[in-house]
C-alpha cells in the first residue's frame, strides 16, 4: 500500500526535513511526498535549506542534491545517507 500525497513524515530524518521546510515555506504542516516545486521552491529558498540542514545537522548538502530530490522523504535519504 502506497503513503498518500499528504503522509506524515516518517521517522527522526524526515521530521528533522519536515520542520526546516516548514520555516523555509513558511507552512504549519508538511506531508513527506510534498513537493518542493510545487509549494513554490526556488534556488534561493534550497539555498535556505542547505544553510539549514548545515546548521541544524552539521552536513554540508550540495545545492544540486537539494533541487534534484524534491521530497521530504527523498531529502531525508540524503541525511542519513550522505554523498
Amino acid at each position: 500500500m502506497s503513503d498518500a500525497p499528504d503522509a506524515l513524515p516518517r521517522g527522526e530524518a524526515e521530521e528533522l526535513v519536515a520542520a526546516i521546510w516548514c520555516d523555509v515555506f513558511n507552512l504549519e504542516r508538511i506531508g513527506r511526498h510534498d513537493d518542493f516545486y510545487e509549494l513554490g521552491g526556488h534556488s534561493l529558498l534550497a539555498i535556505r535549506m542547505a544553510s539549514r540542514l548545515r546548521d541544524t545537522v552539521g552536513l554540508k548538502v550540495p545545492l544540486r542534491l537539494i533541487l534534484d530530490n524534491p521530497t521530504v522523504a527523498e531529502m531525508a535519504r540524503l541525511i542519513q545517507r550522505p554523498t
